[in-house]
């Protein structure tokens, strides 16, 4: 099966400590289909200060949103969502049944999920390239920033138009960030 980006290309963007495999399950309540489960077995998801995959947070914190937050403060259709990282201090959980990827904030009374990626292939094409990006600009290829983030902007939208879908979305936000030389 073919993706958009290559373990290859994961390795070579965040090293080879940086990028997390997670193994297959055969279980019966297993419910993630085959391409996610595939691309997180063999391409891996990358792990860096500012995206912490599943794998990169504490061992003992549970996988299922139900289990992580309080009873109540979930909404009904996600309570079997995975927590997959947390995306510059957002946590973002995979709907299983879907394969849609959300960032979950602090609602009145619930979580709020917001779709930022339509699947998991998605969510690593965009942090690879954003990876590629940023080392570019910390090489001193800072010239014309603003033009560069907008192309790649423009690259990921082509491809999945959900992260950039929302001004309030957290790429939305990051890339302001990379414009105003934060990051």
């Amino acid at each position: 099966m073919n993706f958009v980006v290559s373990p290859g290309e994961v390795r070579a963007a965040f090293g080879l400590t940086g990028v997390i495999y997670f193994p297959r399950h055969s279980a019966a309540h297993h419910q993630l289909d085959g391409r996610a489960t595939l691309l997180l077995s063999s391409v891996g998801l990358p792990d860096t200060a500012w995206f912490m995959s599943r794998a990169g947070l504490h061992a003992d914190d549970p996988v299922l949103l139900s289990e992580r937050y309080a009873e109540g403060t979930v909404p009904e259709g996600s309570r079997d969502w995975l927590v997959l990282g947390m995306f510059a201090d957002t946590p973002l959980a995979l709907a299983p049944d879907t394969g849609t990827v959300y960032a979950l904030g602090a609602g009145e009374t619930q979580l709020s999920c917001t779709a930022l990626h339509r699947d998991v292939e998605s969510l690593v094409h965009s942090l690879t390239k954003f990876q590629i990006l940023q080392q570019e600009l910390e090489a001193g290829g800072d010239e014309d920033r603003e033009g560069r983030v907008d192309a790649l902007r423009a690259e990921i939208t082509e491809f999945d138009p959900l992260p950039f879908a929302s001004e309030d979305s957290q790429w939305h936000l990051t890339f302001e960030e990379v414009i105003d030389g934060i990051w």
